[in-house]
């Protein structure tokens, strides 16, 4: 039997099915009868009400003890830690309840980045988002405040000023999140104050650029090593996407400082997903690395790119194989550009089939239909549409992206 920890995602768990194996996936208690219907007679599914629930998640072990496990996987940074909590209860061989505390939790993470002499962000570990203002006395204003066992920039705050701060404070910016249901069993859904893991502060990096490097290994032995830069700095835009960047200098550098980081969090085999911010004097430093593939649709980009199935990937390591990858070479350069749909009802959309008429458009998706309710920003993480274009450089396959999703109008009435 596979275990498989996963919220929001199905592919890991179909992906399994698909090659006869026998699965077990266990999800948020909030969308236990969602995914039950979902997984029909495919495979079997439980649930827990927090990742963070040992009692819970030990209980689980102890039914399971009596069947054979192969493995304990997952996809999804949330559940990184409850993933190896049940290896260890289970005695299954995988990523350790050590690495698994260095990819998800922030400060151990630069912890870790820092003594093996990665250049990051200055930062300190807090208890409570006011203990931020004696904290800007060594980091300096503007800083930046984030759970540290936070995903998707649920949660993260720049903020620019002792004033600002006590504003927040007072208006009870800090009070929890509205997060879809699924997403609760993180714990993201608190206020601040209480979120699991504590908190952290850090300098802002007036940053120029932002990049990702998608990494997998195998015994350690590299596999791929891809390099990515986002339209922009994740925070405070409102357009996320990415387009794949060829061979260069740039690229190079990149992939150094990815499989540094990558050697840092001890990674022999599995993925790794490395943010690196360039700042305004040019220099790189690592934001975060996470010991899992690139998010939202990063998989989708790297299959249209290069011809990789991240899900049959995850599968092959799951049923210990070594991935069978072969990067294909496509034509040009394909870019992915998303867009945060406004809060309110959805009353008129651009059809996806106009979309696919502009100039270097390749693929046009929408999670939205007409009369539903969109529920606005949440990080990285509650995106409405997406644009997959091409271009001769990675310049003008990004250009044509986000001016394809610019052209992409999404009209709503206020709730």
């Amino acid at each position: 039997m596979h275990i498989v920890l996963s919220t929001y995602r199905s592919s890991l768990e179909d992906a399994l099915v698909d090659r006869g194996q026998n699965v077990l996936a266990i999800v948020p208690t909030a969308i236990l009868e969602q995914r039950t219907t979902q997984a029909g007679a495919r495979y079997q599914v439980r649930s827990v009400k927090s990742w963070d629930d040992s009692g819970q998640l030990a209980r689980i072990a102890g039914d399971l003890r009596a069947q054979s496990v192969a493995s304990v996987d997952t996809t999804d940074e949330q559940c990184l830690r409850a993933a190896a909590l049940l290896r260890s209860m289970l005695h299954v061989d995988g990523q350790s309840r050590i690495q698994a505390l260095r990819a998800t939790d922030k400060a151990v993470m630069k912890d870790a980045l820092n003594r093996a002499g990665l250049p990051i962000a200055r930062h300190q570990r807090i208890a409570a988002v006011a203990d931020a203002a004696p904290a800007a006395r060594d980091l300096g204003w503007p800083l930046v405040i984030k759970p540290r066992r936070g995903f998707g920039t649920l949660g993260t705050s720049v903020i620019s000023s002792h004033a600002e701060l006590g504003k927040l404070l007072s208006t009870g910016a800090f009070n929890g999140l509205n997060i879809p249901n699924g997403l609760q069993a993180s714990g993201m859904h608190l206020a601040m104050d209480a979120i699991p893991g504590g908190l952290l502060v850090e300098e802002f990096i007036d940053a120029s650029a932002e990049y990702h490097v998608e990494v997998l290994r195998w015994r350690g032995e590299e596999v791929y090593a891809i390099p990515g830069r986002y339209p922009a700095p994740l925070l405070g835009t409102d357009t996320f996407g990415a387009v794949l960047l060829p061979p260069g200098t740039e690229h190079d550098e990149l992939i150094a400082l990815a499989r540094a980081a990558a050697d840092a969090l001890d990674l022999e085999t599995g993925f790794a997903h490395v943010e690196v911010l360039r700042a305004r004097d040019d220099s790189l430093l690592i934001g975060e690395i996470g010991l899992r593939p690139g998010g939202s649709q990063v998989p989708r980009l790297l299959e249209l790119q290069h011809g990789i199935d991240v899900p049959a990937v995850a599968a092959d390591l799951a049923t210990g194989q070594r991935p069978s990858v072969t990067l294909a070479s496509s034509p040009g350069t394909i870019a992915w550009a998303a867009a945060v749909t406004p809060r309110g009802r959805i009353t008129a959309m651009t059809p996806a089939e106009d979309i696919l008429t502009l100039p270097g458009v390749i693929a046009a998706t929408s999670d939205l239909t007409l009369g539903q309710l969109a529920g606005g920003a949440l990080g990285s993480v509650a995106l409405g549409t997406h644009v997959y274009a091409r271009g001769a450089t990675a310049e003008l396959a990004e250009r044509n992206a986000v001016a394809a999703l610019r052209a992409w109008h999404i009209t709503v009435a206020p709730r």
